[in-house]
């Protein structure tokens, strides 16, 4: 059995992640909350993170195998992860980041 954890900051990657995901027999999908800026960072913007949710749940539904969750995350990617790996024995982690360039405030952070 392969858990694979995808974790993603850029918004249509399906085509990417899926080739990465391949076979896996269980997916959770984890889409940070980090397109927005630092006032709506400081405000906890709800917007920000019901986006999120639903391009975590769009990626799910593009990428092969079966996903348990697909879900909103932490700005940062590092604790996104760490908080995903407490309920999901990931194998393998897929991580898709933006550019540097393109980053926003939070993603940079």
């Amino acid at each position: 059995m392969r858990n694979v954890l995808v974790v993603s900051t850029v918004v249509h990657a399906e085509a990417a992640l899926g080739a990465q995901v391949g076979d896996a027999d269980t997916i959770k999908v984890v889409v940070p909350v980090v397109r927005q800026g630092v006032l709506d960072w400081l405000a906890n913007d709800q917007s920000a993170f019901a986006h999120a949710e639903r391009v975590a749940e769009r990626t799910a539904d593009q990428l092969p195998g079966v996903t348990v969750e697909a879900v909103a995350g932490e700005a940062d990617v590092v604790l996104a992860i760490r908080d995903a790996l407490a309920t999901f024995a990931a194998d393998e982690i897929v991580v898709a980041v933006r550019p540097e360039d393109e980053e926003r405030f939070v993603e940079s952070k």
